[in-house]
């Protein structure tokens, strides 16, 4: 019999006496026991949660370095989320649509296709059928004298193929001999000269007497600032197709020039088109490299909305350089946390409001360990997933009203509940104070229809700045970078509104060769299409 029986067999034994002072001792020890036996359970419990603080922790700073080291991830929710796809970083289209947008036009299977950019040249070629191949194919079926008159045309049939040409590029030099005329002698006492010769005009050029077409030039900016193509790159091209000795320096100087065309325009689109448009300007930086040992880093910025994009390079990430260009602008403006931001929106009186998109990010990495943020995420999707319901700005208006303002109501409960469940120093603290420090900036769209929920049109629009980076590693100099910012404006405003910006610039800087008028990206899309 086991000990256990025994023990067991005594108490009984013990009880069954019915002695008081038996029972009374035994109660006693009893209670000890189970006294000792808590201590040790709460002492187990105590020590498990240390190893599991100290074991999230170290998860936390792991995954927050792998997130320094490799970037951000995409931003997809797990599959236990109640969305298949995560669309939080999607906004409203009444935000993101282009104000002028060219017509949609359907193909043959209903599918809506956007008339935007150029079409392809195009031709129709027929095929006929040779006599002697009609007759051959008599004489294959076995037919009795075989002749191409066995066979008659069927009008209007036909079998149907594409073929897409390729074209290379090719370069042509040309020579342009400009006339000269000289004066009479019997006319030169009228003009009171000795000799007068003249020259016939030659060619439209950005500068007088250039060797280079415009359309040369445009291509070169093109191909650059459209394609990300470096400029060693289009030299080799050159040499390849026979153009040798074109010096990247010589390529540098006509993307120059193209931008010094063009900065006119790069001002109305801030001046003309941005800051008297209806809807919040969107305002985001990415850091911009100068490869001049003598000449800093710096920022390459942008303020956007629907109706175009401006650049331009700062040495410099304070937000102090927005003053002048922001200078008597009353609307809303949307951004990150950057803190310089709001001290200089707020002297300039601009209502300044934070994006929601960069709140959540505080917060997505924690959710694979911390499953208690889960329901902050929840609640800031659901931001997001009632701006999309909306069809027009009143009815926009009236959900944010009817419907927003309650989550975000459950959503700051749930960061005060949760704030006491943070230590000093960890991401969860960080990111409930990142929302909470800026809660009335974050909570402006309630009242002002003008106010997207995210700052991403600002970040969509710098990633075509960010990939030129990539490929070129910035610029050589400072009015390098301010070359890039003008010509980023440009390509940016035209795919703003539906223009093709290749097209775009062949066409503006033969305008400006010739002295006529150039329209920016936006009042060009209102006439076209008005």
């Amino acid at each position: 019999m086991g000990q256990k029986q025994v023990s067991r067999e005594r108490l009984l034994q013990i009880v069954k006496q019915e002695s008081p002072e038996l029972i009374a001792a035994l109660i006693e020890s009893m209670m000890d026991h189970t006294e000792l036996l808590e201590e040790r359970l709460l002492k187990a419990e105590e020590a498990k949660a240390a190893r599991d603080q100290v074991s999230l922790l170290i998860e936390e700073k792991v995954k927050l370095l792998r997130l320094q080291m490799f970037g951000r991830k995409k931003e997809d929710r797990p599959e236990a989320s109640d969305r298949p796809r995560d669309k939080s970083q999607i906004e409203a289209l009444l935000f993101s649509q282009s104000s002028f947008p060219t017509d949609e036009i359907r193909d043959q299977k209903g599918i809506k296709l956007k008339d935007r950019w150029p079409d392809l040249a195009s031709k129709v070629i027929d095929h006929d059928i040779t006599g002697s191949e009609l007759a051959s194919e008599s004489l294959v079926r076995g037919l009795e004298n075989p002749s191409e008159s066995q066979w008659q045309e069927l009008a209007g049939a036909f079998d149907q193929v594409t073929k897409i040409q390729i074209i290379e590029r090719s370069y042509i030099k040309e020579l342009h001999r400009k006339k000269k005329y000289k004066l009479k002698a019997e006319y030169l006492n009228q003009v009171d000269e000795k000799e007068v010769i003249i020259t016939a005009n030659g060619p439209d050029c950005l500068l007088p007497g250039m060797n280079y077409s415009t359309e040369f030039v445009a291509s070169i900016v093109a191909d650059k600032y459209i394609s990300h193509m470096p400029l060693e790159r289009q030299t080799r091209e050159m040499e390849s197709l026979g153009l040798v000795g074109i010096e990247n320096s010589t390529l540098s100087r006509l993307c120059a020039l193209a931008a010094a065309s063009f900065e006119p325009v790069q001002a109305d689109i801030l001046k003309e088109d941005l800051l008297p448009s209806d809807l919040a300007l969107h305002i985001d930086e990415t850091p911009w490299q100068i490869m001049n040992k003598n000449q800093k880093d710096g920022q390459m910025w942008v303020i956007s909305n629907r109706c175009g994009s401006y650049y331009f390079f700062e040495p410099t990430r304070s937000a102090r350089v927005l003053t002048e260009r922001l200078y008597g602008y009353k609307g809303p403006v949307v951004t990150d946390g950057l803190a310089s931001y709001d001290k200089v929106l707020s002297k300039a009186g601009i209502s300044h409001a934070y994006c929601w998109a960069h709140a959540r990010r505080e917060f997505f990495p924690l959710e694979d360990h911390d499953p208690t943020v889960t329901p902050i995420l929840d609640e800031i999707d659901e931001l997001f997933r009632i701006e999309r319901k909306a069809q027009s700005f009143a009815e926009l208006k009236t959900l944010r009203i009817t419907e927003s303002s309650v989550v975000l109501d459950r959503l700051k409960a749930l960061l005060v509940q949760e704030f006491p469940n943070t230590r000093d120093g960890d991401q969860k603290r960080k990111a409930i104070l990142y929302v909470q420090k800026r809660w009335d900036g974050f909570t402006k769209f309630l009242n002002d229809t003008r106010i997207p929920l995210s700052n991403n049109e600002a970040e969509r629009t710098i990633r075509h700045a960010v990939m030129g980076r990539k490929n070129y590693y910035g610029s050589g100099s400072y009015s390098g970078a301010e070359t890039a910012a003008t010509m980023f404006t440009v390509i940016e405003s035209c795919k703003k509104n539906d223009i093709d910006p290749r097209s775009y610039i062949v066409q503006a800087l033969t305008d400006i060769a010739a002295g006529r008028e150039v329209l920016t990206p936006l009042v060009l899309a209102r006439k076209l299409r008005s």
